[in-house]
């Protein structure tokens, strides 16, 4: 009988048994450690699945609560991250949807900046981020300890959407209802260095922000909606056909 692999080394009674443990190459198991980014829990769920697409079972309390801690963690702090890049871009697009002018004179030097596709596409970073990453973590959907560990890391994500989204949700409306043409003056001079053209321009720049920070605010709820919705419909929605056509490729084999 071939020997197991020095990445599957588990105890005498679980390779006679068919068990396979993974551990890493300080020879700990493979959850118990911290996964720096997003990409290190990916290749974790990559080996469970190889593993357990093969055939070969892991048991089943082996993801223990620290592990899904760690996956879950990993999916909270790279939906926060994804929250953040999203304001950063929403504030400079509304700064050039407020402004023709800076408009105009960005678009010399990047000319996607006057097509509104290109804008809104990236007012929809996070779904396009979301729908890549469930694209991609449906394909691994398979086995118990895999799904356990994808289930994991997908609702880290969705909490920290939640938070993240309904905190520039009423960020922005709070925003809104702070500009006024006192408040929007005295920024744009403090801003500016007390330079009145510039201050000028900013000022005006705010006071037409103003009732598109509302729109935007629930333009906002619409998208990270969608971004925490799209997990349920790809990966269990793929998961759940995958179960009916096993389900009808047996019943055929039966009958």
């Amino acid at each position: 009988m071939s020997p197991v692999p020095r990445e599957y080394l588990g105890s005498p009674g679980d390779v006679s048994s068919g068990m396979i443990i993974p551990v890493d190459q300080s020879g700990e198991g493979s959850t118990t450690r911290l996964f720096p980014h997003i990409l290190d829990a990916i290749s974790q769920i990559q080996q469970f699945y190889v593993i357990e697409a093969s055939g070969q079972p892991i048991p089943d309390d082996f993801l223990t609560i620290r592990g899904k801690l760690n996956f879950f963690n990993v999916g909270f702090g790279s939906g926060f991250f994804e929250a953040l890049l999203f304001a950063f871009f929403m504030s400079i697009i509304m700064i050039l949807v407020s402004d023709e002018n800076t408009r105009e004179a960005i678009a010399v030097y990047f000319p996607l900046i006057k097509n509104s596709i290109f804008l809104w596409s990236v007012n929809l970073l996070p779904i396009l981020i979301s729908g890549g990453l469930c694209c991609y973590l449906s394909r691994c959907y398979i086995g118990r300890i895999t799904r356990k560990a994808v289930d994991s890391l997908l609702l880290g994500r969705v909490f920290s959407l939640v938070l993240k989204g309904l905190v520039l949700f009423f960020l922005m409306i709070w925003i809104s209802k702070c500009i006024n043409a006192h408040s929007s003056w005295t920024f744009a001079r403090w801003v500016s260095f007390h330079k009145y053209p510039f201050a000028t321009r900013i000022y005006y720049i705010l006071m037409a922000m103003k009732p598109l920070l509302v729109q935007r605010a629930f333009e906002l709820l619409a998208i990270f909606g969608l971004a925490i919705i799209m997990p349920f419909l790809f990966i269990w929605g793929v998961a759940w056909v995958r179960r009916i056509r096993a389900a009808r490729d047996r019943s055929l084999m039966e009958s």
